[in-house]
């Protein structure tokens, strides 16, 4: 995905984004989630947390052999309307 660009898969239930454009996310606490020889392979589960309140919100593909992506899942994504 191209950085400040989104995606809604064909059912609606992932949003795609470039990787940098999740901030307030964090890497999930069991290794057993983030396999992969050069970065993330993303097939074991969410990856990604929220950093705030620890609930799975992503799974982030980033290895030599996956797109380069962030597939958020969407109940867990709200609107913050408010500028940081």
């Amino acid at each position: 995905m191209a950085q400040g660009t989104f995606k809604v898969n064909f059912d609606g239930s992932l949003l795609i984004l470039h990787p940098d454009d999740v901030p307030g996310t964090a890497l999930h606490s069991d290794a057993r989630r983030l396999n992969g020889c050069c970065g993330l392979a993303g097939q074991d589960g969410p990856n990604l947390v929220c950093s705030g309140c620890g609930l799975e919100v992503a799974t982030k593909e980033s290895d030599c052999w996956t797109d380069n992506l962030v597939a958020l899942a969407a109940p867990a994504v709200r609107e913050d309307s408010q500028p940081k």
